[in-house]
């Protein structure tokens, strides 16, 4: 019981980090040049956090198809999720609102979290999760996301949906990162500052 409970500690402490790794990340490279590009996403700069990652595209009307994805969706889902849309993962109930969410967040643009949790049933116990998404641009405009997909509980049998529990969408315009470093904000720019 007791090395269960450091190994779920360790598991949450190791998540949070990669988290933060991913909003930093996003932030810093926002501060150099507004919303970023998708060729500027270096894998190697998240590295630790590259299981809890993915990217998806924008395809219309707020449907999203996932590119690349890390293993934390893959195992919560119980398939390869890379190619799939981004709601898979959200209950047919939820998705239209997910939908809406995800179109807003790329018209705007905004940075969205959205908290998840997964229906239960005879081998799916209470499983809850956290969604982020920070936009990226291409050529075409606001058209592709990054994104970071954590979980709290065990996963039990595959595949997990869940329901969209709460959401926060924050403008770009004065957004703060998660790791509390103040931002200044000039036009449409969000700076980081680091002192």
């Amino acid at each position: 019981m007791y090395s269960t409970s450091l190994v779920a500690q360790a598991l949450t402490h190791h998540q949070a980090n990669a988290v933060q790794t991913v909003d930093r990340y996003w932030h810093r490279l926002a501060a150099q040049d507004g919303i970023p590009t998708r060729a500027s996403i270096d894998p190697q700069a998240i590295q630790d956090a590259l299981e809890y990652a993915f990217i998806a595209e924008h395809l219309a009307a707020g449907h999203a198809k996932l590119r690349v994805a890390g293993g934390s969706l893959s195992t919560t889902l119980g398939m390869e999720v890379t190619g799939m849309p981004l709601a898979v993962m959200i209950t047919p109930s939820d998705r239209t609102a997910f939908a809406r969410e995800i179109a807003r967040t790329l018209d705007t643009p905004r940075l969205l979290s959205m908290m998840l949790c997964a229906a239960t049933h005879p081998g799916q116990g209470d499983l809850t999760a956290s969604l982020r998404i920070y936009p990226l641009r291409d050529t075409r405009g606001v058209t592709k996301m990054l994104g970071t997909f954590v979980t709290t509980g065990p996963v039990g049998r595959t595949p997990r949906r869940f329901r969209i529990t709460s959401i926060n969408s924050t403008p770009i315009f004065g957004a703060r990162p998660i790791s509390g470093i103040p931002l200044i904000t000039r036009g449409h720019l969000s700076l980081v500052v680091s002192n």
